[in-house]
């Protein structure tokens, strides 16, 4: 019964998931906090990251591909939030997901799901829920409605339940480069500074839509803006959007973010309570 209730909730996954890219998950921070702003550099464009320049972004798919260069191949960890809330400041749905991927394609997902239009991805919210995999075991925890179900279930026969799934459907809409790239291309951009610490970082700010923005869902959306940090080799360490839009007849207020940290530095290995759901039907 454990394998099948895991099975169940993975096809609910999929089934809510498709077609809703808008859903992809974004995670609040301070990317600015520990850092000293330097002048932006003017005499020499090279300096700059590729598709990026001192006027803006000019190749967001350049920006992309190197973007998702950086992450082939090697662990990181990914956190998205997507948080609606209405005009008074009420929660409509949040979705906040962070995935840690080893270099291995070990993972473990963290998911979480609230308000009264979030998305059904682990049943009826508010729910928690953690998902690790090594490729052969796939083991879950899900918390809803006071209870905690742990167990193992079979491995998923495609897509949903990978890694791949948690990342480019679940947290992304889709691959990273892809999901830098779609989120980039709407924005007139500019770049107001550079911020050392490390890696010189380079901010770029987006206030303003194109007259044709290259995704007819941005068509509806009002009062956009982006943030993204950029590192001079082409890594987007974190971007946020936000804007309004109208759904269901209300005006509600639209925040997501994505964080990149831990390049080359995750590793995942089993949670602690593996040997539970191991042992434990659903």
């Amino acid at each position: 019964m454990a394998r099948c209730t895991g099975r169940y909730l993975l096809v609910i996954a999929v089934v809510v998931t498709a077609g809703c890219g808008g859903f992809g998950l974004t995670g609040g921070d301070d990317p600015s906090a520990t850092v000293t702003p330097a002048p932006v550099p003017t005499s020499d464009e090279s300096t700059y990251p590729p598709g990026v320049r001192s006027t803006g972004i000019t190749s967001p798919s350049l920006l992309g591909s190197v973007h998702g260069d950086h992450l082939n191949g090697t662990g990181y960890t990914l956190v998205s939030n997507r948080t609606v809330r209405y005009a008074n400041g009420s929660l409509r749905s949040q979705l906040r997901i962070r995935v840690a991927v080893g270099a291995n394609r070990t993972y473990l997902a963290n998911v979480s799901v609230r308000g009264p239009g979030a998305p059904v991805l682990l049943g009826r919210p508010p729910a928690t829920a953690s998902f690790w995999s090594d490729g052969d075991t796939y083991l879950r925890r899900l918390t809803r409605d006071n209870r905690t179900v742990y167990n193992e279930y079979d491995p998923p026969d495609s897509y949903a339940g990978t890694w791949r799934y948690w990342v480019h459907t679940a947290a992304l809409n889709g691959r990273p480069a892809v999901d830098v790239t779609r989120t980039v291309a709407p924005f007139h951009t500019r770049t107001v500074e550079a911020r050392g610490s490390g890696e010189t970082a380079y901010v770029v700010r987006g206030d303003r839509l194109r007259d044709d923005p290259p995704s007819v869902a941005w068509e509806s959306r009002h009062n956009a803006s982006l943030v993204a940090h950029v590192t001079r080799s082409g890594f987007v360490r974190d971007y946020r959007t936000a804007y309004t839009m109208t759904v269901d007849g209300e005006r509600v207020n639209v925040s997501r973010t994505v964080e990149f940290t831990a390049v080359g530095n995750t590793t995942v290995g089993p949670p602690p309570w593996a040997d539970r759901a191991r042992s434990t039907a659903g």
